[in-house]
């Protein structure tokens, strides 16, 4: 048979991807470990038709080599027609599907290709910033049956380059090698922040990635797993606010309502504040500081994505988000009288699932009421949460988010004509700057504990009870 020049299919990898099954998703961990075999899933990508054209395209790059150029274009068009509304920016999250789903299949057909061979050599991936873990395997060598591999098959999380080897007796006699030790994997307590599920995951690989991608569990198994789970829904938190955009994957629309969630368990009127977000279509954008510098390059980057769940032209991105370098290091937080949604800093470090608890945020209008009787008034709502609580700025995020809807709150009575005066009594130095601050930090306080600004201040409870009943 004559030789053959040239590039050749990757036949073990396609055939492992063809043989999976979509599964309609919310999360990553929604589909877990091995599960990922027989299931083909895009967080997020609930719809049938959405999570097909996805599939199609994650197809054609592992039988075709499409590159990430390629898959990054399409991936854009195809959010535009199915109006997907994702975490983070189209190129980051198409980054992470093309990545993720081409080394899982070629792993998987590696993991199958392996079996002509008795020991397998784990190879740590180069990398810039190399897993100590990970590093600390490069070299390992066990028979292909070692329990080991079952675990410690790559990928082992997000990004992970590692590769396994096949060698025989006689390679590793030649190559000077010797045959490890079996390892002793060790494993940690893991919770599901959002469903409070617990999972013991070896240490040094990332939740969900200690499984061999091409160990094949039956469909009908993976389908009975599936059915056995309460329904998503009801494992997740009430979806109170529809939606948000992020660019931190640590501060999502679920993070969000799970804090919201709890607030309004002790805070009956955070329900208002919600309905008032779901009645007049409000949007939040959670953006980085470089992202939110008219100008930059990260926020020219951002432009198509803002505008498509913003719904304006990309021709008024300028005027939606984008704010001058100096005020996007000092605010954490802005809205418009112009804008139907509201602009939150969500640094690197931000995480909503770091809420230490939620007294931290109602005690913190108490400890603002104090301080102003004690002579010793504090600048802001937010300020007492940055500073003075465990939950810091992932708390403070939450309390600007309100401050800014508090902002909205005031627009949707002056567009109806409602009078919105400020009152001459503040319990914040930033409360005090005008009548719209005025208004910003005691709706956020009313919002957080209505029961305590009561108690100092009824009139202003007073006042915001018949505005929320006005508007909605």
């Amino acid at each position: 048979m004559p030789a053959q020049y040239g590039p050749q299919k990757f036949s073990e990898a396609i055939t492992h991807f063809r043989n999976k099954l979509n599964m309609p998703s919310e999360r990553w961990a929604d589909v877990w470990r091995e599960q990922h075999n027989n299931a083909f899933m895009v967080a997020g990508a609930t719809k049938t038709d959405l999570l097909a054209d996805i599939r199609q395209m994650v197809d054609s790059a592992i039988a075709e080599g499409k590159s990430l150029s390629w898959f990054q274009k399409v991936f854009k068009h195809l959010v535009k027609k199915h109006g997907w509304e994702h975490t983070g920016s189209a190129a980051w999250r198409a980054n992470i599907i093309y990545d993720t789903n081409m080394r899982q299949a070629y792993n998987a057909g590696r993991f199958q290709q392996l079996q002509n061979f008795p020991y397998w050599r784990y190879a740590h991936g180069d990398s810039r910033y190399p897993r100590p873990h990970h590093q600390s395997k490069d070299g390992t060598i066990l028979p292909k049956e070692s329990p080991f591999w079952l675990t410690w098959f790559p990928q082992n999380g997000w990004g992970c380059k590692c590769k396994v080897f096949g060698e025989t007796a006689r390679s590793i006699q030649r190559k000077g090698l010797k045959l490890s030790k079996e390892p002793v994997i060790e494993t940690r307590e893991w919770v599901d922040k959002k469903t409070g599920e617990v999972h013991y995951v070896p240490v040094g690989i990332d939740p969900g990635f200690d499984y061999s991608p091409g160990s094949k569990s039956q469909a009908d198994v993976l389908r009975q797993q599936q059915l056995s789970k309460p329904p998503l829904k009801e494992r997740l938190p009430e979806r109170v606010v529809p939606s948000a955009y992020s660019t931190n994957k640590n501060v999502t629309i679920h993070g969000l309502n799970k804090v919201i969630s709890e607030l309004s368990q002790a805070q009956p009127q955070m329900r208002q504040v919600t309905d008032f977000i779901t009645t007049y279509g409000m949007k939040t954008l959670f953006l980085k500081p470089t992202e939110m510098v008219r100008g930059s390059k990260k926020a020219k980057e951002l432009e198509e994505d803002i505008t498509s769940y913003l719904n304006v032209p990309i021709s008024k991105a300028n005027g939606h988000w984008p704010v001058p370098s100096n005020t996007a290091r000092r605010a954490n937080g802005y809205t418009a009288l112009a804008w139907k949604h509201v602009v939150v800093k969500a640094k690197t470090g931000v995480n909503l699932n770091k809420i230490a608890d939620i007294t931290d945020l109602t005690n913190a209008v108490e400890a603002a009421i104090l301080a102003l009787q004690a002579g010793k008034r504090q600048w802001s709502l937010s300020h007492i949460v940055r500073h003075y609580t465990d939950s810091g700025d992932h708390g403070g995020a939450i309390i600007t988010w309100l401050h800014e809807m508090g902002h909205q709150v005031q627009f949707q009575a002056m567009r109806m004509e409602i009078p919105t005066p400020g009152l001459n009594e503040g319990i914040t130095t930033y409360s005090m700057q005008d009548t719209m601050e005025w208004h910003a930090e005691h709706f956020a306080a009313w919002a957080l504990n209505r029961a305590m600004l009561e108690t100092h201040y009824p009139a202003i409870v007073a006042y915001f009870d018949e505005l929320m009943g006005e508007l909605l």
